[in-house]
């Protein structure tokens, strides 16, 4: 059964964390972290599944200033106006600097607990983007399409 849009000529937008969901809004455009580079999702674009990298998503509507989401590795799902992100996120403004030292440190502890290849390297490429985001603040101020 297909989603119905909330908003008319906007697409609707998830981000669901295996614990919770962190965004059921809309927007007219996200740029997406994949492991291939940025991504741009307009709506009414072709379907697409990928996967993606830790980073930063961000959520535009006209009118309105760009909201920031941190997103780790994962899956997104674009189809029908639908951008669907399965991955751990968290909204840029709900988090501070102590906060992305203290999420380091607990992922760094539980580094030498990890035994899975895969799982290793995925929680190394979190610990180095919260590194980058610790030292380099100016990563919050969106990109400029216009």
């Amino acid at each position: 059964m297909p989603e119905t849009l909330k908003v008319d000529g906007k697409m609707n937008v998830h981000i669901i964390s295996p614990t919770k969901s962190v965004l059921d809004g809309v927007a007219d455009k996200v740029l997406l972290p994949t492991p291939y580079g940025n991504i741009m999702i307009l709506k009414d674009r072709a379907p697409l599944f990928t996967a993606t990298s830790s980073g930063i998503m961000w959520v535009y509507n006209e009118g309105v200033k760009p909201v920031a989401y941190f997103i780790s590795g994962g899956i997104a799902e674009i189809r029908r106006n639908i951008c669907s992100v399965l991955a751990w996120g968290v909204k840029a403004d709900e988090i501070n600097k102590e906060r992305l030292h203290s999420w380091r440190l607990n992922l760094e502890g539980e580094l030498p607990k990890i035994h899975s290849k895969m799982q290793k390297k995925q929680a190394l490429e979190r610990i180095d983007f919260l590194k980058m985001l610790e030292t380099r603040p100016s990563l919050l101020v969106p990109p400029d399409f216009e």
